[in-house]
């Protein structure tokens, strides 16, 4: 892993992290597939518009063969959405907060028993310690932690979700007879998860929020923005699958939380305790020690 690659994925950490928190303050006072609907919506016409701008349109009728696996990748991201929103309706915060970093060890196990991928002592050390440090980090209550049944099983499903994703995304963009940009692959994703959503959105009959738009422009302000790092996730996250192994990927995204936590102590005036900072220490410093594993390894095979 070279620096801009490390560069990246704390760029991608950052705007998911931003992401997190303006989606978190609009699903507190909106509905789940109202979000998901209107933030699909917006990023559907930001991403048509980067797309235009570079001049990519014509590489959306050109996918050919992996169309299916568009299909899939859309499937699967409205999947892990609504598993995860089913999961909060049947559970509990603290539940989904511990079940959906499992996507970590799913991807592990994807890369071991399928790719074959070769993992040391160390990499599974370091990837418990990340764990272990991201738990710290989100404050989880391990006293208020009961299995759940269903709505576990739905943050259990999510996290597989996000991991059979990454995979997916990252065979389409490895395939040697398809050029697909990875712009395409994300305006696919992207418009199939909103045609989900609005279509249940139109089932459940769920009427349009006018009111409380009105009485909160705060509301708008927090959707538009929640769709703009949503397309620049798209764009980065699809980057970095495309240069890192996925498990890299996954892996890394677990310093989310320190960049959450540390927007909500600045910007929203929480609190951080010396047990999250202690986490932060953990998550970081075992991060490092996988990202200089990698450039050992890299050299050593080079």
């Amino acid at each position: 892993m070279n620096s801009k690659s490390v560069f990246s994925l704390l760029l991608l950490n950052l705007i998911w992290s931003s992401f997190y928190v303006a989606n978190k303050f609009s699903l507190s006072n909106l509905s789940p597939l109202f979000v998901g609907t209107a933030v699909r919506l917006v990023a559907l016409v930001l991403l048509l518009v980067y797309i235009y701008a570079k001049g990519y349109l014509k590489n959306l009728f050109e996918v050919g063969p992996v169309f299916p696996k568009l299909i899939l990748i859309g499937i699967l991201g409205f999947s892990l959405d609504i598993t995860a929103f089913l999961g909060l309706q049947f559970s509990t915060a603290t539940n989904a907060a511990i079940l959906l970093k499992t996507d970590v060890l799913f991807t592990n196990f994807i890369s071991l028993f399928i790719l074959k991928q070769r993992f040391t002592k160390t990499d599974w050390l370091l990837t418990a310690l990340i764990l272990f440090g991201t738990i710290l980090v989100i404050d989880v209550d391990f006293s208020t932690f009961r299995l759940n049944g269903a709505g576990d099983l739905f943050f259990i499903l999510s996290a597989l979700c996000v991991a059979l994703n990454g995979f997916i995304i990252k065979s389409v963009q490895s395939d040697k007879k398809t050029e697909v940009k990875d712009s395409t692959v994300a305006f696919y994703n992207n418009l199939i998860t909103f045609g989900m959503f609005f279509c249940i959105l139109l089932i459940v009959g769920e009427k349009f929020p006018m009111g409380q738009l009105k009485e909160n422009k705060l509301l708008i302000v927090s959707l538009v923005y929640t769709a703009i790092m949503q397309t620049a996730i798209y764009i980065l996250y699809y980057y970095n699958l495309r240069i890192l192994p996925v498990w890299i990927v996954r892996i890394t995204l677990l310093i989310m939380p320190i960049f959450a936590s540390l927007i909500g102590f600045f910007l929203l005036g929480e609190t951080l305790s010396l047990v999250q900072i202690g986490g932060m220490i953990v998550v970081l410093v075992s991060t490092m020690g996988i990202i200089l594993g990698q450039r050992r390894k890299k050299a050593v095979s080079g």
